[in-house]
């Protein structure tokens, strides 16, 4: 039977392991880690997100604001609210959501990010580190897709993996972060012939697509874990928001897949605040170390 990955009661754990050091960082600056949120377009997957940060960043002691945008406004007015955002006093760290109103460059609006307030890992300079292996920050959804998968399996060194998907905001860093494990990555995507065979010869399936059901029981060897990381609006128009894998079609082959939302949006999340408490710490003057994950029994639980 196809087992359900829910990351929630592992979030629970790692944001009671991150406070104390947000307390820390508190302590020195007299107000607690303030984390910016910029949406700037109408888009099922960063609302949820969006939400989803709002209701659990006072879990990590962490403060959220949401700054609302026209999102009709144009790339240059984008950029120069986007820089006004990091230049305010007070905030630590900040993300921009994806998608960005049609048209506007995203590599450009990053780029207004204080790389020390970049802390979704998005601002080039932080992507450049993270190809380097050296990040400032952990980019967040890879890292979660990886923890998770690392979770299941225990160790990913010499694992054949599928990454569906080579965005720069996902997919590239997610095939870097396997390959500092020692696994075997091929990345596939729009322009690849027949997709589905490239993905029957993954071990893991990490599913960052952004296409609604794109993934079925013809693309799954037996056995297969699956890491969905798509966060569609349901094509059927129901309410809520579906993966990019088809949970019923592979539920005979696939050994685990992560539940959307949640599976690794909770653990998004996680490592989102956590970078935020890094950015906090940072700017006062005050040592951190990311929660360390093989220690809770949450994350010991996950293992198949």
């Amino acid at each position: 039977m196809m087992r359900i990955i829910d990351s929630r009661p592992l979030l629970d754990a790692f944001l009671g392991a991150l406070r104390p050091a947000a307390g820390r960082a508190a302590q020195v600056t007299g107000a607690p880690p303030v984390l910016a949120i910029v949406r700037a377009a109408e888009n099922a997957g960063s609302a949820a997100y969006a939400a989803r940060i709002r209701a659990t960043a006072a879990q990590a002691g962490i403060t959220c604001h949401e700054v609302p945008l026209d999102t009709r406004m144009d790339g240059t007015a984008l950029c120069a609210q986007v820089a006004a955002v990091s230049a305010t006093p007070g905030v630590n760290g900040m993300i921009v959501l994806l998608p960005l109103p049609a048209g506007t460059s995203v590599p450009q609006v990053m780029a207004q990010m204080d790389p020390d307030k970049d802390v979704d890992c998005q601002q080039p300079l932080n992507l450049g580190r993270v190809m380097a292996g050296t990040p400032l920050y952990l980019p967040c959804t890879a890292t979660a897709a990886v923890m998770l998968a690392q979770g299941m399996l225990g160790d990913l060194a010499g694992v054949n993996c599928a990454v569906i998907g080579a965005s720069a905001s996902v997919g590239r860093p997610l095939a870097l972060q396997l390959l500092d494990r020692g696994a075997t990555v091929e990345i596939v995507h729009i322009r690849t012939r027949d997709i589905a065979d490239h993905a029957r010869r993954a071990q893991v399936i990490f599913a960052a697509a952004g296409h609604a059901g794109l993934v079925d029981g013809a693309w799954v060897s037996p056995g297969a874990v699956l890491v969905d990381i798509g966060i569609n609006a349901d094509p059927t128009g129901r309410p809520g928001v579906v993966g990019d894998i088809n949970a019923a079609a592979v539920a005979q082959q696939a050994a685990a897949i992560t539940a959307v939302p949640d599976g690794v949006g909770p653990m998004t999340t996680g490592i989102l605040l956590a970078n935020t408490v890094h950015a906090a710490s940072r700017q006062a003057g005050v040592d951190f170390t990311y929660p360390d994950l093989t220690t809770l029994a949450a994350y010991q639980a996950l293992r198949l």
